[in-house]
């Protein structure tokens, strides 16, 4: 399942076609479910590991053979009912639309969007990254809240579905996304207090103590879109980030670039092993 899901991703995200044929969601649930594969690996060999040293443990393995990783359930759900998920999202919104008996004008749109993930499913950004949960899709549908690139990934596979074309770029620290327009000027005009620029990406677009903030339609054009491949490889990099935090807590000035030595070097006795100065990271802390 881990080589699968791997060999899907590499395909998914493959040069060999149109960035505009990567499907994002597809690509990170492949992600997600390479690495739920791990985990699940990683508890049998613990629980494996408890018994052979005599202790007590209470093993409910739901592990078993999967014909394919398309039917690995992540969380209760297959990758194809998660794509579902995002499906269903995007027809909340056209029912949105059909409600109010509007057209479907930029603007109207872009609200309804909003409204259907943020107010009525109650999606939200996770200020500080402290659980893993938040960095994977199918994890983030779930239980609604996420990084700010996870809810810009969102926001793009529920408006493709919706014949709208998202484009983003990295802005400081902020992911910042935007309709796919000849005239960016029109998305800094001020509407009902906000513009749409604001509407789309939320308070950070008037946060003077963010770089977004500083945006016209002019500067806009001279920002470098992401493309599907990079947007994937930042949700990525997120996900090393977050896992190397987690991994190196108890070691303050292991860095990211640090060598890593195995916990059970050949070369050195037990009992050097055993010292409790020595790191021993957990591979499924390393992931």
């Amino acid at each position: 399942a881990l080589k699968t899901a791997r060999d899907k991703f590499a395909r998914e995200i493959s040069f060999q076609s149109e960035d505009k044929d990567v499907s994002l969601a597809k690509a990170l649930l492949y992600v997600a479910a390479e690495d739920e594969t791990f985990m699940v690996f990683n508890r049998e060999m613990d629980a494996c590991s408890f018994l052979n040293e005599g202790i007590n443990v209470c093993s409910s393995s739901n592990a078993r053979e999967w014909d394919s990783v398309e039917q690995m359930p992540l969380d209760g759900k297959t990758i194809s009912e998660w794509l579902s998920e995002l499906d269903a999202i995007a027809k909340e919104v056209e029912a949105e639309l059909v409600s109010r008996d509007i057209g479907c004008h930029l603007v109207e749109v872009l609200q309804a969007v909003n409204l259907v993930l943020f107010e009525l499913r109650g999606f939200k950004r996770s200020p500080v990254l402290v659980d893993s949960k938040h960095s994977y899709l199918h994890l983030v549908l779930s239980f609604g809240c996420g990084s700010a690139i996870l809810l810009s990934i969102i926001y793009i596979e529920v408006c493709r579905r919706l014949g709208l074309t998202i484009v983003g770029s990295r802005v400081g620290e902020d992911f910042l996304i935007w309709p796919q327009t000849t005239y960016p000027e029109e998305l800094f005009k001020v509407t009902s207090g906000h513009s749409l620029f604001a509407v789309v990406n939320g308070r950070c677009v008037e946060d003077p103590r963010s770089m977004a903030s500083d945006l016209t339609g002019s500067s806009l054009l001279g920002l470098e879109i992401a493309s599907n491949r990079d947007i994937v490889g930042i949700a990525l990099a997120n996900l090393i980030r977050f896992h190397w935090k987690c991994a190196s807590r108890s070691n303050l000035d292991l860095m990211l670039t640090s060598p890593l030595r195995h916990a059970h070097n050949a070369d050195e006795k037990p009992n050097k092993i055993n010292k409790p100065n020595v790191p021993l990271l957990r591979p499924q802390d390393l992931k």
